[in-house]
């Protein structure tokens, strides 16, 4: 953004104002012409928030779709798009039209024009938007993406060469995350928040949207470091007013005049977010768009226009708007002496019908009104002030301006999180993923590696090199690359490398399926009985290896109530005993894996929990290893201690890997002066104890479980501890950090389902879990 310190003087050439008793008076049918924007700028309207089959449209659209449409039907000088990202980096179509069957196989591919496009959705987006350009039209297509989280909301990043997920740089869990992301990777971009206070965990439930600290971009939390690259703030989306209250969750003084209080410096943009329906129309005069205030019309000037906020939003498309103080236009940060009023000084050109112009300042108060086309005001110069210009048609708002700031004090930003302190009595954290797959998996295709006449891009893998290569770059201690009763990547080029320990073992496929770690050979299964499978076992646990069972809540089609294990996909229930389960997966039920584990440990076992991302496809699995992290106690950093850790039970699961940000949850016992760790380990009925937090960022809700009872829920802060005292009763107890509450359990997508991903809200906003501490 441009920031200049600005002076007025008592003989400044402004507008002559009729002065009154009142600090703002606003007058209508002013003489002289309101300034209209610079000579030397041009008032571009464009069509921003677009959307296709490339990720959430209908089915058979892509990008030149609707360039051409805001180009060639509505005459728009330019359009932004931003496919979801979650969607963007797999070939297919996520639209409700793809849930009729007969639609369905059009949904496998999202380019039917350029088939081989769904693959590179990203790079074929930026060549549809150069192509659609064309100056001679005097339009400019340009590329974005949405960044979607339905805990925090929603996020368009412009310009940017890069993209990113909230699941694999972490801002599902903490914003800080993603602005870290923005900051760095994404320096380029600019980005908005989109249609705010829209997008909540509780989704229908009738729970407290702010029982959730992450809801609304953590209520607007103000993080210096990416403030000149968060542009703007969606008021409009398609036809909805988001910047005034009520409606969306917004507070008195609306979200377009919190996200100002807050710190942020945005502009006024009026979104389209078309593209959903077939009936929608890209570039239609009916949804909102933003008017940008550029020299030229190239995507290097508007670019340059929107990162000085030189730009507002309109929802009735023929309205343009003037809005100064003191001469100075939207955007601009302005120093005042505060020996004079300030001059105000607003138009709005293009309307048949009274207007309502309001000046709206801190705290969302209006401080001067008038009726008609033109508004001008004499407020008195403060500190840390800013100033909008809203229009209203019969109450309705139909335009917004980009903010003017006066003796703009601008915040301090959020100090840096410090890395957590992974070392401990008894040894160190390590951070690590038990289920990847590779190349010489049964459900994938790798180019020299399999048969040619099988090659399927959809089903492209991901070769042991790659693997590890991802895993260092996320700051991942171990890995355990774990194909379908295969074992040839223990052996393979590059397993080891980055500094990233190599843990060996397969993925047994029988009746469900259960990793083999600890081992580089295949061991006999016999007839896949319980009993084979107990043999088993007990050879891989004399080799120093162990048995999981995995994701136990993948594709549940009935409830599990009641320690039923019959509903589960792993058919030995409770005859086969596990070392350790795979509780956290991506595509399976957390909460069903759970339950299950404490069935269990209500039995007397003592079985440790894991997580693991069972990455597979380089598309179908595309956050890759560390989605979830499982840490591991080891007393010293090698293969043999993560085994010997897992055996012990001495693990933590996180949503996210180091690289991201994430931290594993401890449960600590008081043992002399000092708290030591006691995950996996006996404690004593009544001894005093603490779950501590290791994450620098994330708030969240604590959750005790104990004996299959929940003994304390409260609050945890980041960095945080909580200190307790164990059950005077035997038996266990484990932890768990999450985000919302309990009531986001109860949503139909949290229930039995089988469609091979995890929908469920609770499951997205657990944060951290715990293997059990047993109470003897």
């Amino acid at each position: 953004m441009r920031i200049r310190a600005l002076f007025t003087t008592a003989a400044a050439g402004a507008l002559a104002l009729v002065t009154a008793a009142s600090p703002a008076l606003a007058t209508s049918g002013v003489t002289d012409d309101a300034r209209p924007a610079p000579s030397h700028e041009r008032e571009l309207i464009g069509a921003l928030h677009e959307h296709s089959g490339y990720s959430d449209g209908w089915p058979g659209s892509r990008p030149a779709d609707y360039f051409a449409s805001g180009r060639d039907q509505h005459d728009l000088n330019f359009v932004g798009s931003s496919e979801h990202t979650s969607n963007v980096n797999t070939p297919f179509v996520f639209n409700e039209e793809c849930l009729d069957p007969r639609v369905a196989p059009s949904c496998q591919n999202a380019d039917q024009v350029n088939p081989l496009d769904a693959l590179r959705k990203w790079d074929a987006e930026q060549e549809q938007a150069k192509a659609a350009t064309d100056p001679a039209k005097d339009f400019v297509g340009f590329r974005g993406f949405e960044w979607t989280s339905d805990r925090m909301g929603h996020i368009n990043v412009y310009f940017s060469r890069e993209n990113s997920l909230p699941e694999t740089d972490g801002g599902t869990v903490a914003m800080d995350r993603f602005y870290s992301w923005l900051t760095t990777t994404g320096k380029d971009g600019l980005a908005v928040f989109n249609h705010p206070g829209e997008k909540t965990l509780c989704g229908p439930l009738r729970c407290d949207v702010r029982s959730d600290l992450g809801f609304g971009w953590e209520d607007f939390a103000y993080h210096q470091k990416a403030d000149d690259q968060m542009v703007g703030i969606e008021v409009f989306n398609r036809d909805r007013d988001f910047g005034s209250a009520p409606g969306y969750n917004a507070p008195p003084e609306g979200w377009y005049a919190h996200a100002l209080d807050r710190g942020w410096h945005v502009g006024a943009i009026g979104a389209e977010d078309n593209g959903h329906n077939r009936t929608d129309d890209w570039g239609g005069s009916q949804y909102a768009k933003t008017v940008v205030l550029a020299k030229a019309n190239t995507e290097k000037d508007i670019k340059r226009a929107m990162s000085d906020r030189r730009f507002y939003a309109v929802l009735d498309n023929a309205l343009r708007l003037d809005f100064t103080i003191d001469g100075h236009g939207m955007g601009e940060r302005i120093h005042a002496n505060g020996q004079r009023p300030l001059t105000v000084d607003a138009r709005v050109r293009g309307s048949e019908t009274p207007l309502q112009l309001e000046l709206v300042s801190n705290g969302g108060q209006v401080v001067a009104t008038a009726t008609g086309d033109r508004l001008a005001a004499s407020p008195k110069a403060s500190d840390d002030t800013w100033y909008f210009l809203r229009v209203r048609r019969d109450g309705r708002s139909v335009a917004y301006s980009s903010p003017i700031w006066v003796n703009d004090r601008k915040q301090e930003g959020t100090p840096k999180a410090p890395k957590p302190d992974l070392k401990t009595t008894g040894g160190r954290w390590l951070a690590g993923d038990l289920n990847v797959h590779s190349c010489f998996s049964s459900d994938v295709y790798c180019a020299g590696a399999d048969d040619p006449s099988q090659a399927d891009p959809y089903r492209q893998g991901v070769d042991v090199r790659s693997r590890f290569t991802e895993a260092g770059d996320r700051g991942l201690d171990y890995l355990a690359v774990t194909d379908d009763d295969d074992v040839r990547s223990a052996s393979a080029p590059g397993s080891g490398s980055h500094g990233v320990l190599a843990i060996p073992g397969y993925e047994h496929k029988a009746e469900g399926d259960a990793h083999v770690l600890g081992v580089d050979k295949l061991l006999d299964a016999g007839d896949g009985s319980a009993a084979a499978i107990n043999k088993l076992a007990d050879d891989v646990r004399a080799k120093g290896g162990l048995l999981q069972i995995d994701h136990p809540g993948l594709k549940i089609t009935k409830s599990f109530t009641g320690c039923d294990a019959a509903t589960l996909t792993w058919g030995y229930r409770y005859d086969v005993r596990p070392d350790t389960i795979e509780v956290w997966n991506p595509g399976s039920s957390i909460r069903t894996a759970e339950d299950y584990l404490d069935c269990w440990l209500q039995r007397g076992a003592r079985v440790a929990l894991t997580g693991g991302s069972d990455a597979r496809t380089r598309y179908g699995q595309p956050q890759g290893a560390g989605y979830p992290t499982t840490w591991v106690l080891a007393r010293n950093r090698s293969a043999g201690a993560v085994l010997e850790a897992l055996r012990a039970g001495r693990t933590s699961v996180s949503a996210l890997p180091p690289a991201a940000g994430g931290a594993p949850l401890v449960i600590e016992a008081k043992r002399g002066k000092s708290f030591v760790p006691v995950v996996g380990d006996d404690v004593r009925p009544g001894e005093k104890l603490r779950v501590r937090s290791l994450d620098p960022l994330t708030d969240g809700s604590l959750r005790l479980i104990a004996n299959g009872g929940t003994l304390l829920d409260q609050p945890l802060a980041r960095d945080g501890a909580i200190e307790f005292t164990a059950p005077a009763e035997s038996g266990w107890l484990r932890a768990e950090l999450r985000l919302g509450n309990d009531l986001l359990e109860q949503t139909p997508l949290c229930g039995p389902i089988d469609v091979g991903a995890n929908l469920c809200p609770y499951d997205a906003g657990m944060v951290a879990m715990t293997s059990p501490v047993y109470v003897r």
